[in-house]
This record gives C-alpha cells, structure tokens and sequence, in this order.
C-alpha cells in the first residue's frame, strides 16, 4: 500500500501530479486504486477535470470526495484548496458506493450497503461521506450497526462551510447533495487502527430536553427554549454572529456509555435550535467547552498509537470547531503524525465513529484518525518522538483559564453531590430518608406496572422501641437504628434495592424486579439477623415486626403503601411481634 496526497490549486498541477503517481505505481503491484477529492466551493468547476484526468491515466480507480470547509493534507490545513489523494493497494479492495436518498430512503439505503458488507467477509473498513442538512441518516446508521464488529467505520458529514446548505459529495460518475458515498475497503492483509481525540469538557449544570421536534429541532431544556441558556451563561445571542459564537460551545451528554457532543447549526426566531445530528428527549446535556491544552495532549497520543501501529496511510476527518478554537494553533494538532505516514482529510461538521458495542453514530468536535496498512507490523513505525507542541501566548493564558475553569466546576460538582446527598440521605443510618424513598416508590412502580415486571415492598418496626430508648437512653435507640440499618444494607442488592429509613424505628424497603415469595424470604432473614444481634445492655435481643407486599396492577404509591402498613400491623398486633406477615 502506498498513498501519495497532493494539494493542488489549478489543472496543470492536477497532471504533473497524476503523472508523478503514474511513475511511482510502475514499481507497485497495484490490485486497486482510490483517489479521495476535498475541495473548497470555490474550486468545485475542478471537478470534472479532476475526474477525467484520473479516468485518462487510472480507468479502474475508484473516486471519492466532498466539498469541504477545510482540507487536510500532509499534517497541513488548507483553506480554499483542492487536495487529490492517491492511495494505491497491492492485495486489497476498494469500492465506492453512492446513495441518494430522494431515490432510496436511509433504511433502504443502510440494508442494500449491509447486503454488501455481509457478502464479503474481509472488509475491513467503510468510509461514510455524506451531505444534506438535517439529512435522516440514523436509520442508515442503525441498519450498518448489525455488521461485524471487526469494521471499522469512520467518516464525516460535508459542508461546503455554508452552515445549513446541503453541500455535496461525489463519486467518479455522480454528485449527491442529499445523501451518502461510501467507500468499502476489503483485504484479508488490510489492518485498520481508528483513534479519536476529543477534548471538551462539560460545563455548568445538567439539563433536560425536555422536547423535539423530530430527531434535529430542540425545542425546549427544562421546559425552556435553548437560546436562554446561551444568553444566560455565555452571553451569546440570537444575531448574525450566532452561529460563529457559538460553535465552540456545543452539548455535551453521554448515550449507551459513548461521550457525544451536539453544536447548533442554525438559531430559530422562537429559542429553538437546528442540528446537525440527533438529540433525545429525556436526555441529560450540559454545555462544554474545549481545552487547547488537552486536544494537544491527545494528539500526542494519537501519535504514539499510530507509531505503535506501523501505518502505510492516514485518513483523517475532523471538526470544523477544532479549527475555529485553535485557530492557527491547528496545524500543531495536524503535524503531530506527519513524519509517521502521509495523510489526508477534511474538515467535517459531524464525525462518524463506531463505539464498543458496535454502534455507528453521529458526534461532533471530534478528531477521528484512521490508519491502514497491507501486510504484519514490523514494530514501531518511529522511535522519533516530537516534542509537544506549544500554544501560542494568548491560547496559553485560554488553557490556563480553562484549567482554573475545570477545577472550579470540579468544585462545584462535588459541593452540589455532597447537597444532594444531605438532602436524600437520613443522617443516622446512611439510608435513603422518606422524602427520598416516597420518590424513588413512585418510579419504580411506575416503571414495574409499564413494564409489566415484579415489584415487592417491606416495611419494618421495631419492637418496644420506646422502651429500649427511655430505659437504656437514645444512645442505645440511636445505635439500634443503625444496626438494623446495615442489616438492610447487607441483606438487600447494592444499586437495585432501595433500603429507606420512614421515620422513628420504622424502615422501608423497595425490591425490584422481586416476588413475593422472594420478598418473604428476604423479610425472614432479616427478622432473624436483628433478633439474633445482642446491643442491650443487659444482653436482651431486639426483636422487629415485618410486612410483606408484592404491587398489583392497580395499585398506586398510596395503596401500595396502606397494604404493607395493614401487613405490619398483622405482625406486631395479631402475631404478637418478632414476626412477618405476607400480603
């Protein structure tokens, strides 16, 4: 495998190129040839000499590209350029695959590209490449997630930097705006290593959203319209510079253990926001800002895996945003791998990734970096390792302030825990208190009746508690309470059962997903562990009555709460304590 990347500004240097490639292929094997096309707006009456000139010399090659915000060529950012990229393999594959989705919608589309993948069990990579703002690419997504784990997915969505217009993509014989080209890249001697950078952290308090319209328009956070959170905290308003400003401030949330972020594209005149790629409702966002120190730090990182790696070729697609907040500092992140292999690229305005557990998904502020190679590691590709690259003075003070940021919301963080945890917790026992319980039943019954599962509920008394307090004092009461506390912690499942202490000596206790026969049994270990717990002075055993309920479908938190209630009475009225009573 070989790759030799060009930039390029006119069609006279297109031939000197493709003829220097000719020359260099005369030495190679080549099995199949990809040239990848990144090209500002302004460049774009390129496009059909670029594509003839390569059918001229390569009529097999296959051809991909996009116009683009920015281009990547070398370790080097390119502005209002063109970068033609020659990647030429010895043993492997490559097929560039084009959908329309005016012609065939995203599902349709994701299946007939599974179909391919699923025929062909040594590709090793795809490339997506898509255009269309607001494009429905998730069901496109989601079909590509059920093919084999070992595929590495990466790509980018395309902008011709317009924000909102749906730019475009390519192949040799067609032109997209509103759909998706892929390229499949198969070998069984093709290696592929993918590594991403992110480096924003979140900041400010957690927030809802609480309503979209579709899977692109948030409506409302906490019931309220978007734009007021960047007006309140960043000071960012709903004017010709929106956009500008605020791309650097993007949503930061986390699904199916994945750290995403979103950056608005576009600024309704009702505080609603446009993006590029899906939210939920329901789902937990704060905003975030990005740390030059840390994206430079990554990129060392990146450099030492690609080093570790051996590769023959880099692709890369990244942010737009990284580029707006490093400014001329990009090229530091850039220059981190050049002298590991060539590489090309584009800036996006969302990155394709596939996390652990397969699935193919949408991010943004993101750095995705993809190496290839024909053939084993010969161990590590440099022993060569650059010095870290230095912010310039004015982004050294902004690391700086973002350090002091980080620490101050890292502060504040703890201080809110430490808040909520006084304000749930009971302060003898360590359980939850009853506000805190009496919130948690309602949940989980909910969820237990939607659901159609099991949910069982226990309450506990103790026994002639008054007694032990006024003849022993409440220091003896006080350490009861306690005891029977890490009796209900140790006889009930760690983060599913809720352990809640009602008030005075008695205790409630919520089991999930639990039966009532499970219930009693777990009730009548605990009535034993208390009884046989000696804490009186005078070694007198402590004795607590215990009822027992399992939800019905009708029930509610009070209902549900007046049977168990009924159920203890039974044990300590009628059975005559130191008992459970099943309901």
């Amino acid at each position: 495998m070989k790759q030799i990347p060009f930039s390029i500004n006119t069609v006279k240097e297109l031939h000197n190129c493709i003829e220097q490639v000719r020359e260099e292929s005369r030495s190679l094997h080549t099995a199949s040839v990809l040239v990848s096309v990144f090209m500002d707006a302004s460049k774009k009456e390129m496009l059909d000499d670029i594509r003839k000139a390569v059918q001229a010399v390569f009529p097999e090659a296959q051809l991909v590209g996009a116009v683009s915000s920015g281009e990547i060529v070398n370790g080097n950012l390119m502005d209002k350029g063109v970068v033609v990229n020659f990647t030429l393999y010895e043993k492997s594959q490559v097929r560039v695959l084009a959908y329309d989705f005016r012609e065939s919608d995203s599902q349709k589309a994701g299946a007939d590209l599974l179909a391919v993948l699923q025929a062909d069990k040594d590709v090793a990579a795809v490339e997506l490449i898509s255009a269309g703002f607001h494009l429905d690419i998730n069901p496109f997504l989601s079909k590509l997630s059920e093919s084999c784990r070992k595929i590495v997915f990466f790509g980018g969505l395309a902008d011709d930097g317009s924000l909102g217009q749906n730019g475009m993509v390519f192949t040799h014989g067609q032109s997209v705006h509103h759909g998706v080209v892929a390229v499949v890249f198969s070998g069984s001697s093709l290696h592929v290593k993918a590594v991403s950078s992110f480096g924003w952290k979140p900041l400010g308090r957690t927030m809802t959203v609480t309503s979209m319209d579709g899977d692109y328009c948030l409506r409302s956070l906490d019931g309220r319209p978007p734009l007021e959170f960047f007006e309140r905290y960043l000071g960012i308003h709903n004017t010709e510079s929106f956009l500008e400003e605020s791309l650097v401030f993007p949503f930061y949330f986390e699904r199916h253990n994945t750290v995403l972020a979103r950056h608005a594209r576009r600024c309704l005149g009702d505080g609603s926001m446009m993006f590029g790629a899906d939210l939920k409702e329901g789902e937990q966002l704060r905003l975030a800002y990005g740390d030059p120190g840390e994206i430079l730090d990554n990129a060392m990182e990146i450099q030492d895996k690609m080093a570790s790696f051996q590769s023959e070729g880099i692709f890369m697609v990244s942010c737009v945003a990284r580029w707006m907040l490093l400014g001329s500092d990009t090229v530091k992140e850039l220059t981190i791998s050049r002298h590991l292999a060539p590489s090309s690229g584009f800036y996006a305005y969302g990155e394709f990734m596939r996390n652990e557990q397969g699935e193919i998904m949408v991010s943004n502020m993101t750095l995705v970096t993809v190496g290839m190679r024909e053939g084993v590691s010969q161990g590590r590709q440099s022993n060569i390792i650059p010095p870290a690259p230095k912010l310039k003075k004015h982004r050294s003070i902004m690391a700086h302030l973002v350090r002091f940021i980080e620490m101050t919301n890292r502060e504040l963080e703890e201080t809110n825990r430490q808040l909520k945890h006084q304000a749930q917790t009971d302060q003898l026992t360590g359980l939850f208190n009853r506000g805190e319980t009496e919130g948690n039943l309602k949940t989980l019954l909910e969820r237990t009746l939607r659901n159609g599962q099991e949910m069982s509920v226990i309450m506990l008394d103790v026994d002639d508690f008054k007694v032990i307090n006024d003849t022993y004092g409440h220091d003896v009461g006080d350490a009861t309470l306690k005891l029977i506390a890490d009796i209900l912690k140790k006889n009930t499942r760690k983060g599913t059962d809720i352990p809640g202490r009602w008030g005075g000596d008695e205790f409630f206790v919520i089991l999930p997903e639990t039966t009532r026969y499970v219930a009693a049994e777990i009730a009548q270990r605990i009535c034993r562990s208390i009884e046989q717990a000696t804490i009186l002075p005078d070694g007198t055993n402590i004795t607590a009555s215990i009822g027992v309920v399992s939800a019905d479908r009708e029930d509610t938190p009070g209902t549900l709460f007046k049977r168990v209630d009924e159920a203890l009475y039974a044990a300590k009225q009628v059975r005559g304590k130191n008992d459970v009573v099943v309901r």
